[in-house]
């Protein structure tokens, strides 16, 4: 990768702390990803461009060029991702040269294991004393690896540990809509990957506290996010004000999700208060998010990019390049009968 422009200019950005790529639709992601299939050799997975509905957040802040994002701007870490692949009906595709396979046929979904580039380079912090920001994706077809159903969270632990907790409260019937919404995708053959992406790490853990309640407020009207209570402060806010932590408890990050789970538990008809409703139901663009967000719904977004795209492209190809559930979703939007509400 080296020997060619872009390859020089990702390990600049990438040896360089908070290094940035600036992003257009087109542009190519800068993610080096690596693939190992079970009994062959690995290889660096083709590059993939920036396209309309690819899920990021961007805040306002100062670069090192002293631009300012313009509108169709966004920002992107370099990243390294491996990839481990054993499921036997790609590890046969494979073998065949297959391009194409049934995908409810996949029973060991793809392991994918992210990282910003620069914290493997440069690593800064010692795994004993630091906090990590972290994303569980998992979904399959046109969403892979990035744009499917999401989670983010914080951890003391490493995000592996993280992980085999989730894994044993989704088999055990927990009640967070993270876990209910694996196992049922799982039992409708819809998970083909995972992707385990770590955001940050840091000693400080308010500034990744800061960092996971920007992360998991910009995705709030986003219909893939499965955070059921605001991140950071904010998130330990809500549990105090609503009664299901008492104001002297600090719990530690991991702890915020057990709380929400024996509260879903203990008042299974109740729920949960609706984070933000007050203030946010003021807002009509927030208003319209929550419509969209339903569950199987498409976000605000992707209702925007859909109506854009269908002056230049058909039905199907809009379907391929958003991640829409089908393509008669998104024929029902350009034919203007369902999500009239969204301007």
């Amino acid at each position: 990768m080296k020997s060619l422009p872009y390859g020089l200019e990702w390990a600049k950005v990438a040896a360089t702390p908070k290094g940035l790529f600036r992003m257009k639709v087109g542009n190519i992601i800068p993610v080096v990803h690596l693939t190992f299939i079970e009994g062959h050799p690995g290889f660096v997975a083709p590059l993939q461009t920036f396209r309309l509905g690819h899920r990021t957040v961007s805040r306002e802040a100062e670069y090192l060029s002293g631009k300012a994002l313009a509108e169709d701007e966004h920002v992107m870490q370099p990243l390294i991702a491996i990839e481990l692949v054993t499921d036997p009906v790609y590890v046969a595709a494979a073998a065949a040269g297959k391009l194409k396979i049934d995908e409810t046929k996949i029973v060991k979904p793809s392991q994918i294991f992210s990282i910003p580039a620069n914290l493997l380079l440069s690593p800064r912090y010692s795994p004993e004393i630091a906090y990590a920001l972290y994303q569980h994706i998992f979904g399959n077809g046109s969403s892979y690896p990035n744009d499917g159903f999401f989670f983010v969270g914080v951890t003391k632990r490493s995000w592996q540990k993280r992980w085999l907790e989730h894994k044993r409260a989704i088999e055990t019937g927990s009640h967070l809509l993270f876990h209910r919404r694996f196992r049922e995708e799982a039992e409708r053959g819809r998970i083909t990957y995972i992707n385990h992406k770590v955001m940050g790490v840091t000693d400080n853990l308010e500034s990744l506290y800061a960092a996971e309640e920007f992360l998991v407020e910009g995705h709030w009207d986003d219909e893939r996010r499965l955070n059921m209570i605001p991140g950071g402060k904010s998130g330990l806010r809500y549990l105090r004000e609503n009664g299901l932590l008492e104001k002297s408890v600090v719990p530690l990050p991991d702890e915020r999700y057990k709380i929400v789970d024996k509260w879903l538990r203990e008042n299974p008809r109740k729920g949960l208060p609706a984070p933000w409703v007050a203030e946010k139901w003021k807002d009509n663009d927030w208003a319209v998010a929550q419509i969209c967000g339903r569950d199987g719904r498409l976000s605000v977004e992707q209702v925007r990019a859909i109506r854009e795209l269908a002056k230049k492209h058909t039905a199907e190809e809009i379907y391929e390049r958003i991640g829409a559930k089908d393509v008669a979703q998104v024929t029902r939007v350009i034919d203007g009968r369902t999500y009239v509400r969204v301007d």
